[in-house]
């Protein structure tokens, strides 16, 4: 194992396989990447290994399935933000770095680790950088919070128009979230999305998506994925919803290609809404992304059988590497720490609630969370579960203002 360092141009996570580009121009690069892609198609998502970080970039805005990238030369990126992880000024790059070798791009803190043992994979898959098909990263904003123990939790704010979900994404929220009314009146008004879009830079935007789309929504869906990376949030992730939604995205996107030419589209990710139990049947298709929880009733929080089944649920989702959203109300702070404990990666929380929980995030243990979900899940009295839950919160509240 070999650690290098470098420094962060685009910030995120990314596990894969190395590729070293050593072609000079962009066609020869496309090429030798499509040979790459058929000789290896059981990867972890190809990482742009490069002299310059200039043609990872062109080859990564020419739509190959690139996850990260990393540069030997310190020379930064002349085309502006860069939608997967990236590293430039790495010393040695194409020294140590050969193609096939198994790498993690942490383009949070600055380094590449180069055949990293089972350990250390793991824990880095643990924190849910979810690559779609194993080739979009989650990224991690700066000031995602993470726990005492080092695990991230994004907040996600659940906006009710556009204009307060760029407000929500300036204040420090993660990502934000638009229902299906908000996203459509969103989606189908160019201006509003582009400021979306602006505002989502490098964060995580989701769009729920209504029922039926018709054919304006479906055309203004074909057209946001020419400007950026987002996560439609579907009904399910039943294969049927999933195969629908990819069919009709397919449909739209050749009909503007038939008005304007060829367009160079950006992958949809998915989401979809799934109860805890039973574990839902998720298709393998590569662009899933995360599985979501509607908010529940606040007494269903301390039934040992819910939350087993939430547990069941993450943990599922965590063998595919799926992130694991829940959306908790105006009244779901002291909540928190069931919904880590129970391995909830992201928080879908009113705007209002977002500073607030950022600010608490740092004060919990993953594991003392995990230890109090697992304690409640041993008891059937929901009275004296929820008050270990309020003690749980009232000792993390003394911890906050004694700091």
């Amino acid at each position: 194992m070999l650690k290098l360092t470098g420094q962060p141009v685009s910030r995120g996570i990314a596990v894969g396989t190395a590729m070293v580009l050593r072609a000079s121009d962009l066609r020869a690069t496309l090429d030798l990447f499509t040979a790459y892609e058929a000789r290896h198609r059981e990867h972890l998502g190809f990482v742009a290994v490069c002299r310059d970080i200039a043609l990872g970039e062109a080859l990564w805005r020419a739509g190959a399935g690139v996850s990260a990238m990393v540069a030997e030369s310190p020379a930064l990126p002349e085309g502006g933000a860069i939608g997967v992880p990236a590293l430039v000024g790495v010393p040695q790059l194409l020294l140590n770095v050969r193609d096939g070798d198994i790498v993690i791009v942490d383009a949070n803190r600055g380094v590449l680790i180069v055949d990293p043992d089972m350990r250390l994979m793991t824990q880095y898959q643990r924190q849910e950088m979810h690559p779609s098909g194993k080739r979009y990263v989650l990224g991690l904003t700066p000031a995602t919070a993470r726990t005492l123990d080092d695990h991230p939790i994004r907040t996600i704010a659940v906006s009710e128009h556009w204009q307060s979900a760029v407000q929500s994404l300036e204040a420090g929220a993660d990502g934000a979230f638009l229902d299906a009314y908000a996203s459509e009146q969103c989606l189908l008004n160019p201006a509003a999305l582009h400021a979306l879009l602006q505002g989502a830079s490098g964060k995580s935007l989701l769009l729920e998506l209504p029922v039926l789309p018709d054919d304006a929504i479906w055309r203004a869906i074909a057209e946001s994925t020419l400007q950026a990376v987002i996560t439609f949030v579907l009904p399910s992730l039943h294969e049927s919803d999933v195969s629908a939604f990819l069919d009709g995205l397919q449909q739209a996107q050749n009909a503007l290609e038939e008005e304007q030419g060829a367009q160079l589209f950006q992958d949809a990710l998915i989401g979809g809404w799934t109860p805890p139990s039973p574990l839902p049947d998720i298709p393998d298709i590569a662009n899933i992304r995360a599985v979501y929880l509607r908010e529940a009733e606040l007494r269903t929080w301390f039934q040992a059988e819910w939350l087993q089944a939430v547990e069941n649920l993450t943990l599922f989702a965590q063998t595919r590497l799926l992130a694991r959203g829940v959306v908790l109300g105006a009244e779901g702070e002291w909540l928190i720490p069931l919904a880590v404990g129970a391995g909830i990666s992201e928080l879908l929380l009113p705007p209002h609630c977002i500073p607030r929980t950022k600010e608490m995030i740092p004060y919990l243990s993953y594991e003392q969370c995990r230890e109090l979900v697992h304690n409640l899940q041993t008891s059937a009295d929901t009275s004296r579960n929820r008050q270990k839950a309020r003690r749980f919160y009232q000792r993390l509240k003394r911890a906050m203002q004694n700091e």
